[in-house]
């Protein structure tokens, strides 16, 4: 299978900075705040010149590379009541914007074939409380997750350079059934579609922290009620 399902429009990366937190004068130190390259090298654990603070939470061979597509930016938009334009600096942390394709569209496990690099779908992105102190939007971060707008991570099968402009192609999908927007609705409520929820427990493919969390959140008697493991921000 080799099938051209979007196109890289924009390729971003950023070195750590500090910056302010929404609610209080502290600063946090992050890659957050991409700006747009035409080219970078992408190896096994992210794109040259790229940078994260929490390598707990962000980057890690898991966790090589973000992407999310003009169709979310859209829909956050809608309805945080913004007008974030995805050309310039990344407002979720995204590495590729990419037109076409959504949550939806995109299963865990598929393998991309982007520019002269070979990634591999490994989970939905965990929004975290520096997505609302990044956009300035203070329920940004509940926005994401409660409408699984979260984006995607890969990891990096075959080293490579990726380029604004080249095209994607799907190669595999090995996990019809767990779309990131599935995955997502799982991870928000796990009794919702059990099959689903049980496969992805038992997914060799699916990151390591995502798949503890559903399967610590799967044994919660009332899921819907129960924040995100990693939902708020720390107050100290």
């Amino acid at each position: 299978m080799s099938q051209k399902i979007a196109t890289v429009l924009f390729l971003k990366v950023a070195k750590v900075q500090k910056q302010k937190r929404l609610t209080s004068d502290k600063e946090f130190e992050s890659g957050i705040k991409k700006t747009p390259i035409k080219s970078a090298y992408l190896t096994k654990i992210g794109f040259r010149g790229d940078e994260q603070a929490d390598m707990l939470h962000h980057g890690g061979e898991t966790k090589a590379v973000l992407f999310i597509s003009t169709a979310t930016y859209k829909k956050l938009n809608e309805l945080s009541g913004n007008d974030f334009k995805y050309d310039g600096i990344a407002h979720y942390g995204e590495n590729i914007v990419a037109d076409n394709i959504d949550e939806a569209d995109i299963c865990v496990g598929d393998v991309l074939k982007v520019g002269s690099a070979t990634i591999e779908v490994s989970q939905p992105r965990q929004p975290c409380w520096k997505l609302s102190a990044n956009t300035g939007v203070k329920p940004m971060t509940s926005i994401i997750y409660n409408n699984g707008l979260t984006g995607w991570y890969a990891r990096v099968l075959e080293e490579g350079d990726v380029s604004h402009g080249d095209e994607i192609h799907l190669i595999k999908r090995a996990y019809p059934a767990l779309s990131i927007k599935a995955l997502n609705q799982a991870i928000v409520d796990p009794h919702s579609n059990q099959d689903v929820t049980l496969e992805a427990i038992n997914c060799p493919i699916l990151g390591e922290q995502f798949q503890a969390s559903l399967a610590s959140r799967a044994k919660i008697e009332d899921a819907k009620n129960e924040p995100f493991w990693y939902h708020a921000e720390p107050s100290e």
